[in-house]
């Protein structure tokens, strides 16, 4: 029987030898996801198929997170607590390193292979657990040794168009797609109709397709917020009641 293909793959490295500043890469095979980092004046990017960011402190990565995305809509979270600083420092720079999925106690997390790790003070990994994944990258490509099979040429990768990219994946974009991306409404807001049409006028079909995907997320995450609420209103309406009709019958004593 034919092993079912990985959902995503998130894969992570340091930026250089000299401190431990972290790369992350992600590429989603089934829906989207997000990177969330804990940064002051940082938001959450929108959700996306491949995203890189780089210049990540070990501290804000231990206390985010990657969000799977589901077709359904539904987004399962994974903690990258367990990176910790020690693992973070022994992380190789020029090779990537998969993190794995795992679950415990009904939580879960994206761990490091030990084996993926460099000894203390070395800069080169005792095994290399996964080549980089062949994705479009929304930032500008990683810094350091070329992470490409030998006699391959690196192909410069093509943008992406986002509804609102952050400031910090926005290089190695070129300039047709920064005034494109100049007109987009705030990533946090799904397009209003009224602005639809104008918005897509400046994509290319590709990038249409893509900044379409994304704003039907959002108005999916929308709806799921709306039912939470709506079923908590509904909890909290039945629990007046009985409260009511016990005041009332202690009242009546």
């Amino acid at each position: 029987m034919r092993a079912q293909a990985e959902p995503f793959r998130v894969h992570v490295r340091r930026q250089n030898h000299a401190d431990a500043v972290i790369v992350v890469r992600f590429e989603v095979k089934e829906g989207m996801g997000i990177l969330g980092l804990r940064k002051v004046g940082r938001e959450d990017p929108a959700p996306s198929i491949h995203y890189e960011e780089q210049e990540i402190s070990p501290d804000s990565l231990r206390s985010g997170r990657f969000v799977h995305v589901l077709q359904s809509g539904q987004r399962q979270s994974y903690a990258l607590s367990r990176i910790t600083e020690d693992v973070a420092g022994r992380l190789p720079f020029d090779a990537w390193a998969m993190l794995s999925p795992v679950s415990e106690f009904g939580f879960r997390y994206l761990v490091v292979d030990e084996n993926a790790l460099v000894a203390a003070g070395s800069s080169t990994a005792q095994v290399v657990t996964s080549k980089p994944p062949q994705s479009h990258s929304n930032s500008q490509s990683p810094t350091g040794p070329t992470l490409q099979p030998p006699g391959v040429t690196a192909k410069r990768p093509r943008s992406v168009a986002r509804a609102a990219p952050p400031s910090h994946a926005g290089r190695g974009i070129t300039s047709a797609d920064n005034r494109a991306q100049s007109s987009l409404p705030p990533r946090q807001t799904p397009i209003a109709p009224a602005l639809a049409e104008s918005v897509l006028g400046g994509l290319n079909q590709a990038q249409a397709i893509q900044l379409l995907k994304e704003e039907m997320a959002k108005v999916e995450d929308l709806h799921n917020r709306l039912a939470q609420v709506d079923s908590q209103l509904r909890a909290s309406q039945a629990r007046e009641q009985d409260l009511l009709e016990v005041m009332m019958r202690w009242q009546q004593l």
